[in-house]
């Protein structure tokens, strides 16, 4: 029997089963089973936290799952994008890169009990909906053939401003770890 304290870290697991199986519907053509997985996703992002903080059960394997189970899963999709030419190479490319850059970060501060100076901020949940909101735009595009030219055109708008915020929290996430490393 699954017990409510279980359930947060059991959807930021299945986040990350949901990747491989997105790999698959889209290797397939089964672009509404992409579109379905992109919105399943974005919704269990927002209620294993919002469940973990209502049920005060925060854990440390929570709060290390979560951002891992969302990089998995956007790096993921992005690369499909790249692969199909429906996302620009650099663009994603430097999103990726950032990702790795405060993943990193993560691990080394954590080795120094001093991974609370990366909690996610409030920019970085609204870069993650960005994220999410981008993937999908650009998801719906082998849909909606009449609109293909339009979806095409915000998707690429919405990946340059997804890029620039990508980038600029994690800037911000680096100056913060500049600061802290330079006190060991």
């Amino acid at each position: 029997m699954i017990r409510l304290d279980q359930i947060p870290n059991l959807l930021t697991i299945s986040r990350i089963i949901a990747a491989p199986i997105w790999i698959l519907a889209f290797y397939y053509n089964f672009y509404l089973l992409c579109i379905l997985i992109i919105i399943y996703t974005a919704a269990t992002d927002f209620l294993d936290g919002w469940l973990a903080r209502k049920i005060d059960n925060t854990s440390i394997i929570g709060e290390s799952l979560d951002p891992i189970a969302d990089k998995i899963f956007l790096v993921t999709v992005l690369i499909s994008y790249v692969s199909d030419n429906r996302a620009n190479f650099i663009l994603v490319s430097l999103i990726i890169i950032r990702e790795i850059i405060v993943s990193s970060l993560r691990e080394i501060l954590s080795k120094y009990n001093k991974s609370s100076i990366l909690k996610v901020t409030y920019l970085a949940k609204i870069k993650t909906c960005f994220q999410f909101f981008t993937i999908l735009t650009i998801g719906f595009i082998p849909l909606f053939n009449s609109l293909a030219i339009e979806l095409q055109f915000y998707g690429k708008i919405l990946l340059y401003i997804t890029t620039f915020i990508t980038i600029f929290t994690g800037y911000k996430y680096v100056m913060n770890s500049i600061i802290e490393i330079k006190k060991f």
